[in-house]
């Protein structure tokens, strides 16, 4: 699984960041998040789910792997 943020639907409110700091962090001088890996470990799969979920803006992009 893959995460992205689009920046230009993010509003730098952070919940992504303060739930999930070890996908996502805020990038410097534009507080806009970004994602700091590249895929993402299965035990934080679910968690980046609930965080997209969470987004006001819906600026957390999900992107499913094909098997």
């Amino acid at each position: 699984m893959r995460v992205k943020v689009d920046q230009l639907k993010c509003e730098t409110i952070g919940i992504c960041v303060k739930r999930c700091p070890q996908v996502f962090r805020f990038q410097p001088g534009s507080k806009k998040a970004t994602v700091i890996v590249d895929e993402i470990p299965p035990g934080l799969e679910q968690k980046c789910r609930e965080v997209a979920n969470m987004c006001p803006s819906r600026a957390i992009i999900i992107e499913e792997q094909k098997s």
